[in-house]
């Protein structure tokens, strides 16, 4: 079964440069607007895929319902949030940044009243591990909606990157999919397609 990953559309956080903000961050009318150029791509490339994967937080699942329909069957999964960025999450990232030069540089770091990088790694390869390894071999395609992070958590693992050596070693953009074809030849998945709309 082969992989779609989905990075939300614009929301009002990235619009306003912060570092993560929280679970109720909204698209803006941008997102929403790529939401619904990320549903004719689909159309355009026939991907119906079934089953759907979305993060619980606003702006992606906003962008799930958006791109395959506000009735589409879709399991919500909490591994797929977000890295929470406990008291910082209205910080500006470069405002951040500047006070804690040092805080990317190592994974385990947590953020105040938050979680740490790893922490989201952990969950997040434990919906690969639980729900794409199992269906890999599988025909027909399957959908996650998510965010940044968690995106290039699931390409590392998948890619055989070491997380804790570096990360991310993938930034997403808003509103891009990355395809994954399941090669039984190799036993892995391997990069089809990746695009911006």
């Amino acid at each position: 079964m082969d992989l779609l990953l989905i990075r939300h559309g614009q929301s009002t956080a990235n619009a306003n440069g912060l570092l993560i903000s929280n679970d109720r961050d909204p698209l803006t009318d941008l997102g929403r607007t790529q939401s619904e150029k990320l549903a004719a791509t689909l159309q355009r490339f026939g991907y119906a895929p079934s089953p759907i994967y979305s993060s619980p937080w606003r702006r992606a699942h906003q962008t799930a319902q958006i791109v395959f329909g506000e009735q589409a069957r879709m399991t919500l999964d909490s591994r797929l949030a977000e890295t929470h960025p406990g008291t910082y999450g209205t910080w500006k990232e470069a405002d951040f940044n500047a006070a804690f030069p040092d805080f990317n540089h190592d994974i385990t770091n947590r953020y105040e009243g938050g979680e740490s990088h790893l922490e989201m790694t952990v969950r997040v390869r434990d919906w690969v591990d639980s729900e794409v390894l199992p269906r890999a071999a599988g025909a027909g395609l399957m959908a996650a909606v998510a965010h940044g992070g968690p995106i290039s958590v699931i390409l590392q693992h998948l890619l055989c990157i070491p997380i804790e050596a570096r990360y991310p070693s993938f930034t997403v953009p808003n509103a891009s999919i990355t395809y994954l074809k399941w090669r039984p030849d190799l036993g892995h998945f391997c990069v089809e397609r990746v695009g911006q709309v």
